[in-house]
């Protein structure tokens, strides 16, 4: 409550002023507004003192003021103008030429009235007086006081499906939000201030940075831009206690902390410790020199306009920095629900409004009472509906009164909000199979140096990546090498730990920012033009580039159609757009051996700029040219034969067995099991004589261990791995390799590779693989590749699923030390295989024994 009028209402980077000027000014503005109860006004201009002036003077006389994004085009102010018919346009002068022009373009009877023109002149009336408490001041000079059914403001839907409607919000609305966030729930009070930061056009920062604020006498401190030096600068000169941003900025603001903490042990330390003991208090006093930069008085901060990533919600609060996330939209001017001071909960929207009553409908119309759903909400914040369009209102207000939301959401035991996707960004694929986008971005976008933002779209019948590359990672390279590059690096690590029907099978760079709401939605209608201009250019490509006539081109483009099951063209790369990955290049190596008797090299396929110059490459090389089918048994069986010469047999020799390797796997075995409580099952389905295949899921580094568990010391020192070069990637772990059992994979010649461990099978020793490639990144299971498969089905060795559980939350990849929580292993019963088996059903039906006991 305001009991002094000299108390500052509005701090800008130049300015204090009090609640007595403000509303001197707003009086003052008030003389050149329209009045009327149906009278509407756009407000066109960035964040000012003046925006705040001219919103108020409208509902001070009565009107209905209409925001309007400052970096609209004429045209889109247009739109706005012929759907509402205002009668006055208060904008700032660098914005006047576009709104002349955009009434122009309609032909209104528009006013316009100049905000730079009136903000800092002499005043014409006295300053108010001390009158009483926030409500009288409110009641009389602010127009709060008029009556509840009212329109109190038209909000233009920022447009992430296809044209904005005009979203009418009553004063009960607005309220009923203002009601639950200073009284119900003591956030925002006069002794608190909020930083003005986003643009005031959409409802979230206009309720949450300036109308509550200014009305519960906290008053507000206007960020000039959003650069990182404004915005510190004003945290401080303002004294912000409110600080309300979006995702992005979070997320902007979260790395750059975290470079400068990464950046020193002792801070990493200090951090981790933080982590770890989750207080506040030692958080803050740690890192005081952060909130003094920030000016010291930082009590909440608060997310809006989309989900934030449970990473950074975390890493705030190890900060000291108190967060809070609050979900709505529009339509529910704007809170639906949002998370109260201590109950923060990383990925949780938090407890709806009190006033209002949330429901989950089916999706496809059966179970009443699903456990997820459709989010449906009633209460005294739903809008009045979208102006002039009662079509478009019914269809989303039932006749009970409930707004749909459009939202995909479950309840948590306490009644919290998880959202969990978006009905309408739902990719139907043609097999049945729902994907949910933002799912899958939110993995891409967790690649953080390759990926500075990216979209997934439906393109035809599969799934595309758009990325927007780092800039500082794509450096001077062309599109071509960075989609390279981003498959390689991104899309292959993705699709390891994806379902098949959620993998990515391309990926396209693009260079602009992508389309966003300026409350960071994604305009996923806009993805369609992007990939459609994208099809073009390669269609284009494809008309400047005839399709080869060679015999050896379509011999190689008959194999590749068989295996891969989609077209191909000449001026498609084996990589980015057939999505070959390092089995898929085995396979055509040992074709081209076959076939045309010569041998491509597979780390470098990806440098053929398409399968022409591939093609043309082959045709030049050749010795032979007979088509014959990949037979991996005579490639498997290959060192056996009197023809392989010594260089042969030495390139595929077995590295040794130390006899300190099983002791280092029993002594990490025992700190697994002190440490983890590691428990193990199924010991009987190991097999007592002969070879076998251990197929465990990878859920953290310390799973090879883990796998070897249960095995006697004498079944360790016959027991193989498999790894990748990254992995073994410095001198002293080649030689560890070497000595320990762990085959190689070289990238450049995988076929070495695979008949080492055919020779470590055929020799009777046993062999680990994880089928998943690399560590879950979710926890889940996910697609197996085939190798071991290939091995089991031509060697006729039995496969011995292994099912490892809570190593994930023991070692998740984002922690560089195993914390304490309960691991165990389980040895399922062997997998033998038969005539009728394939590899595809063998790695399948594998993985599918391992996920049956794995709960995410």
């Amino acid at each position: 409550m305001i009991k002094d009028f000299n108390k500052t209402a509005i701090i800008t980077a130049t300015q204090d002023i009090s609640y007595s000027e403000l509303l001197a000014r707003i009086d003052n503005y008030a003389g050149f507004t329209p009045s009327g109860s149906d009278t509407k006004t756009l407000i066109f201009s960035e964040n000012r003192s003046g925006w705040i002036y001219a919103f108020f003077s409208v509902w001070k006389n009565g009107g209905i003021p209409v925001p309007v994004d400052a970096s609209n085009s004429a045209h889109d102010v247009a739109y706005i103008i012929n759907d509402c018919s205002p009668s006055c346009i208060w904008v700032s002068r660098d914005r006047e030429a576009v709104a002349r022009e955009a009434i122009k373009e309609t032909g209104a009877q528009t006013s316009v009235l100049i905000i730079d023109d009136y903000e800092d002149t002499p005043l014409q009336t006295p300053l108010a007086q001390n009158n009483g408490d926030v409500e009288t001041m409110s009641d009389t000079t602010l127009g709060w006081g008029r009556k509840h059914s009212e329109t109190a403001v038209i909000i233009y839907t920022s447009g992430t499906t296809g044209s904005p409607k005009g979203v009418m919000l009553s004063f009960a609305n607005l309220w009923a939000n203002i009601k639950s966030v200073a009284f119900e729930v003591p956030i925002f009070n006069d002794r608190r201030r909020t930083l003005i930061l986003l643009p005031l056009h959409h409802i979230l920062p206009l309720m949450g940075c300036m109308i509550a604020p200014i009305i519960m006498g906290g008053g507000v401190a206007i960020s000039p831009s959003m650069s990182g030096p404004d915005i510190m600068n004003i945290l401080c000169r303002g004294r912000v206690a409110i600080f309300v941003g979006v995702p992005r900025l979070w997320q902007t603001l979260y790395s750059g902390i975290m470079k400068q903490i990464n950046a020193h042990a002792i801070t990493r330390g200090l951090f981790g410790l933080c982590s770890t003991v989750k207080s506040t208090t030692l958080s803050r006093i740690i890192f005081h020199s952060l909130h003094k930069k920030m000016g010291g008085n930082l009590e909440y901060c608060v997310c809006g306009g989309a989900a934030l990533d449970r990473e950074i919600g975390s890493g705030l609060q190890t900060l000291g920095l108190s967060l809070l996330e609050g979900y709505g939209m529009s339509e529910t001017a704007p809170i639906i629900a949002f998370t109260r001071p201590g109950d923060y909960i990383p990925g949780c929207a938090g407890l709806p409004l009190p006033s209002v009553h949330c429901k989950l409908i089916s999706l496809d119309g059966g179970d009443e009472t699903p456990e997820e759903g459709e989010l449906c909400v009633k209460g005294p914040n739903v809008m009045q509906g979208y102006y002039n369009r009662p079509e478009e209102t019914a269809a989303v207000i039932d006749k009970d009164g409930y707004l749909h939301t459009g939202d995909i959401a479950r309840f948590d035991k306490d009644g919290r909000v998880i959202l969990t996707g978006r009905c309408k960004e739902i990719i139907v694929l043609s097999n049945g199979k729902n994907v949910q986008p933002s799912e899958i971005e939110y993995k891409l976008e967790k690649f953080e140096e390759q990926v500075k933002e990216a979209a997934v779209a439906q393109d035809g019948d599969m799934l595309r990546a758009i990325i927007v590359p780092q800039p500082l990672w794509a450096g001077e390279r062309n599109d071509t090498e960075l989609e390279i590059a981003l498959k390689r690096e991104v899309l292959e690590p993705y699709n390891l730990n994806a379902p098949g029907y959620k993998k990515l099978m391309s990926v396209m760079v693009y260079r602009d920012d992508l389309p966003r709401t300026k409350l960071d939605k994604l305009q996923r209608y806009k993805l369609k033009d992007i990939l459609a201009g994208r099809r073009e250019d390669h269609a284009a490509q494809v008309q400047t580039i005839p399709e080869p006539t060679s015999n050896e081109y379509q011999i190689l483009k008959n194999y590749i159609q068989q295996e891969k099951k989609i077209p191909v063209h000449g001026t498609d790369h084996i990589e980015t757009d057939l999505a070959m990955d390092s089995l898929d290049k085995v396979g055509l190596q040992g074709f081209i051996e076959n076939t045309f008797g010569m041998e491509i090299d597979v780390d470098n396929m990806a440098t053929f700029h398409n399968i022409a110059a591939m093609a043309k490459y082959i045709a030049d090389n050749k010795t032979r040219m007979e088509v014959e089918e990949i037979d991996w048994n005579k490639i498997l069986h290959q060192h056996n034969t009197v023809n392989q010469s010594k260089e042969q047999l030495a390139r595929t020799q077995l590295p040794h067995t130390s006899f300190l390797y099983p002791v280092w796997t029993k002594i990490l075995k025992l700190i697994v099991v002190c440490h983890n409580s590691l428990s193990i099952k199924g010991k009987q389905n190991l097999p007592k004589k002969g070879p076998y295949i251990l197929a465990p899921n990878h859920q953290s580094y310390i799973d090879a261990p883990i796998a070897l568990a249960g095995l006697s010391y004498s079944q360790v020192r016959k027991t193989y791995f498999y790894a990748t070069e990254e992995h073994i990637n410095t001198p002293v772990r080649r030689l560890l390799a070497r000595r320990n059992n762990i085959i190689i994979m070289e990238r450049r010649n995988l076929k070495n590779s695979i008949l080492k461990m055919s020779r470590v099978l055929q020799q009777g020793c046993n062999l680990c693989i994880f089928p998943e490639g690399s560590r879950t990144h979710t926890g889940e299971v996910g697609e197996f590749k085939k190798t071991f498969a290939i091995l089991s089905l031509e060697l006729n060795i039995p496969i011995i699923p292994v099912r490892i559980t809570g190593a994930f939350e023991a070692m998740p990849r984002t922690s560089k030390l195993p914390n304490t929580h309960h691991v165990q292993v389980e040895y399922l019963e062997p997998i033998v295989p038969t005539g009728t088996d394939t590899y595809e059903s063998l790695s399948e039906a594998t993985r599918q024994k391992i996920a049956a006991g794995i709960e995410v």
